[in-house]
């Protein structure tokens, strides 16, 4: 068998571009989740500044008690949201990113298939493996013949 050192290199940059392009997959799919965290702090934030300010603008204890028993709902409406968000950015995230990985995957099997195909001078990858795995071969010829007449004799009756 040939191994021609220009197919390997070739070989080496494919596996190298797809190694890159996860990489880029797995910085985009960060970059997604840490734009949804911003925005769910940033929701907080608003929805505790608005708090604060109906208790600043509140005039007496009633009112003031009002709004602070307000709070309680308002956090269970926005923590609800919260979830529902969470859930939305999972599969939105989780879609975009497997769709990402199996589009890099077939291209990645595509290059590789070309690379495979110039360094054997177009013969199929098991013509390959035979004509390596040849010297090989002749060492598990005996010991097929050998085990073969072992099954093929009759067994004694006790």
């Amino acid at each position: 068998m040939y191994l021609d050192a220009q197919s390997s290199l070739t070989q080496y940059k494919v596996n190298l571009q797809f190694y890159f392009r996860l990489c880029d997959l797995l910085r985009e799919n960060s970059l997604r989740w840490s734009e949804a965290g911003n925005r769910a702090v940033d929701a907080c934030a608003a929805e505790l500044e608005s708090a604060s300010t109906r208790m600043l603008d509140a005039r007496d204890w009633s009112s003031l008690g009002f709004v602070a028993s307000d709070l309680g709902w308002k956090a269970l409406q926005l923590q609800c949201g919260a979830v529902q968000q969470l859930a939305e950015t999972t599969l939105n995230n989780q879609s975009a990113f497997s769709a990402a990985v199996q589009e890099a995957v077939s291209g990645w099997q595509q290059d590789s298939a070309v690379a495979l195909k110039e360094s054997t001078g177009a013969m199929p990858i098991s013509t390959t493996l035979q004509d390596y795995l040849q010297d090989y071969l002749h060492l598990l010829a005996p010991q097929a013949r050998g085990s073969a007449s072992r099954k093929s004799s009759p067994r004694r009756a006790r």
